[in-house]
């Protein structure tokens, strides 16, 4: 066996006739064993061309300095405002306490190696519930942002979608747009079922027919929005406004009404979710809900440490949102 990750230290310290902790104890001082024990894991060591020095400072007790961030994958990952946020956000937060990151993309395999870190943040869940509970029943460190978990095991730290997505509609409401049209992301995401609930809350609460052709999923993809905007208007009655589940989504939006000549916002208002700064220019600025997403990322790097330092309880953190008013919306 040419490869040290094909062979385990259970099996190094099978074929040396020794215990795992023994093995341990060699890979981390070698002088503290027998002369006998030493010379058997060193023979099977050399044989195999085992060095997990990694596996070793885990199983020793020592710390790695490291704390693995897991994020569900998907298409354009490393283009998406929410991604590159919560990774920037965490890894700054792991710089100020001189930790390093390890990035983990699940795409579907639950490939993350618990060996190479000392704790987990998990960047939302989505498809990767068996990983979760894989990490827990390990009673692994970890964490969980962007999502909130009932289980009373599990720290997180999530956003208030619900409430954002209520106020944004409430305030299109009194502002006398009635018909008011969603543009949902993918509905498979806690985030989004939450954005989604909260603008049919707003509608019922202000008396609003709530209109299945007026809510359109896109999966927070443009391509998606580009199509479900030709739906929305090919219909007899049109949206005075749109909630959108991004900022990318409304931008998306303001491009189909500059080709489409719908005056923005006299004819049509809209409303973002993010506060993406790369959606502020041009001639419109963009109304939106501002989500604390390096808070978060900041707030998980937090509760991930003190639980490693001193063995708190899980917390539960929800964080609000903010309703920014710029140039997007037409008051009626």
């Amino acid at each position: 066996m040419s490869s040290s990750n094909k062979i385990t230290i259970k099996e190094v310290a099978k074929r040396a006739g020794v215990s795992i902790a023994t093995v341990s104890r060699y890979l981390n001082n070698p002088t503290s064993l027998k002369e006998e024990n030493r010379r058997k894991v060193e023979k099977v060591t050399r044989e195999v061309n085992y060095q997990p020095l990694l596996y070793a400072r885990r199983l020793a007790g020592g710390k790695l300095n490291t704390f693995g961030v897991i994020i569900p994958g998907y298409e354009d990952i490393f283009y998406s405002f929410y991604a590159l946020e919560i990774i920037r956000g965490v890894g700054m937060a792991l710089d100020k306490e001189d930790l390093d990151l390890h990035l983990h993309i699940f795409n579907g395999k639950d490939t993350f190696k618990t060996s190479l870190v000392d704790g987990a943040i998990f960047a939302d869940i989505i498809g990767n519930e068996t990983q979760l509970q894989r990490l827990l029943k390990e009673e692994f460190p970890l964490v969980v942002i962007n999502h909130k978990i009932e289980n009373p095991n599990i720290s997180c730290v999530s956003i208030n979608n619900f409430k954002g997505s209520y106020e944004a509609t409430e305030f299109l409401s009194h502002h006398g747009h009635k018909h008011i049209a969603h543009l949902a992301g993918d509905l498979r995401v806690q985030c989004a079922q939450d954005r989604l609930e909260g603008y049919k809350a707003a509608l019922k609460k202000n008396k609003i027919e709530i209109k299945d052709e007026y809510v359109k999923v896109t999966n927070f993809s443009r391509k998606d929005a580009r199509d479900k905007l030709e739906e929305l208007f090919a219909l007899k009655v049109r949206p005075t406004a749109i909630l959108c589940c991004s900022d990318e989504i409304a931008s998306e939006v303001l491009a189909f009404g500059e080709e489409k000549k719908i005056n923005i916002p006299k004819d049509l208002s809209v409303i973002g979710f993010d506060d993406n700064p790369h959606c502020l220019y041009g001639n419109l600025m963009l109304t939106t809900i501002r989500q604390p997403i390096m808070k978060m990322a900041s707030l998980g790097v937090e509760i991930l440490r003190d639980s490693l330092k001193n063995k708190l309880p899980p917390k539960k953190i929800v964080l609000e949102t903010e309703l920014i008013v710029r140039d997007t919306v037409n008051f009626l």
